[in-house]
């Protein structure tokens, strides 16, 4: 993990996968972080992340626990976190170096006296295989004077967000991440809204199940796409809503797997029927 090196950050990963199994993963992908075995899920119950998703009835998966990511500071100090209920559902790692970083994000330029909200929206990433999440990332340049709505907002106003085309198949989304809002009271009626002031960076996190691929000469490909959506305000009125649609076209991709059948992407140094096939009986034996 060369990124995670050069940012002077310390990677640890917790498995429910035997000594030798995470030792095969090693050797197969040249990684030199730290990779703990929890067999017997001892961690993983104290951590409070086993996944509760699967039935305690000889499964050779109970135990695993939830995919997620904790991101700490320098004294140890949980700063951000990522875990999702699907167990074949991974964080980007795009994701995980925003939040390492603190998100430092270069937003638009503001030209002078200018007075219209700016917005730009990008991809972060190069590829969507099938079970890595990756972020749609809009970034709001507001005119200094004015604010933009967050959830949730009365009728008749629009709140500022990032939206998928409904007709997307195989796209699926997840909770957005947002800044947090100001508080603002209205000096007529006395109603209090929840606003954006300054900058603003909203993100989507995506993610494919493998039914969004089209194929052609050229590879395999995802296509995503989208609004964004805002209204801009002062201290006196509202400008309309408005809206400005996307569209990426991404290079699927394979999501590495071990060798638990034919396919494309498999690592077959990785012995992952060997693995687990032992997993099953250790299951079987526990119980």
């Amino acid at each position: 993990m060369p990124a995670f090196e050069a940012a002077g950050a310390k990677l640890y990963v917790l498995s429910y996968d035997e000594i030798d199994a995470l030792a095969d993963f090693k050797s197969a992908h040249g990684t030199t972080f730290t990779m703990l075995s929890d067999p017997d899920s001892e961690i993983i119950r104290a951590f409070g992340i086993l996944n509760t998703t699967i039935a305690e009835d000889d499964h050779p998966w109970y135990g695993i626990p939830y995919p997620g990511v904790y991101v700490m500071d320098g004294e140890g100090i949980i700063t951000e976190k990522f875990f999702e209920n699907n167990f074949t559902v991974r964080p980007g790692p795009e994701q995980l170096l925003a939040a390492l970083k603190g998100e430092q994000i270069n937003l638009l330029e503001k030209g002078e006296g200018d007075q219209e909200v700016k917005v730009e929206v990008t991809f972060e990433g190069d590829t969507l295989p099938a079970g890595i999440t990756r972020q749609l990332v809009a970034r709001f340049s507001v005119p200094e004077g004015m604010h933009l709505y967050g959830q949730p907002v009365p009728e008749g106003l629009v709140a500022a967000s990032i939206q998928l085309e409904q007709e997307l198949e195989g796209i699926v989304s997840y909770t957005p991440v947002a800044p947090e809002t100001s508080a603002l009271t209205l000096a007529g009626d006395g109603h209090t809204l929840q606003v954006y002031e300054g900058d603003v960076v909203l993100r989507l996190p995506v993610a494919q199940n493998g039914r969004a691929i089209e194929k052609d000469d050229e590879g395999r490909w995802v296509r995503i796409a989208g609004k964004v959506q805002w209204q801009a305000c002062d201290a006196e009125k509202c400008d309309i809503p408005q809206e400005q649609s996307f569209s990426f076209r991404l290079p699927a991709a394979f999501t590495v797997m071990a060798d638990m059948g034919p396919g494309e992407g498999r690592v077959p140094s990785m012995n992952g029927a060997q693995h687990f096939k032992k997993m099953t009986e250790r299951r079987q034996t526990s119980s």
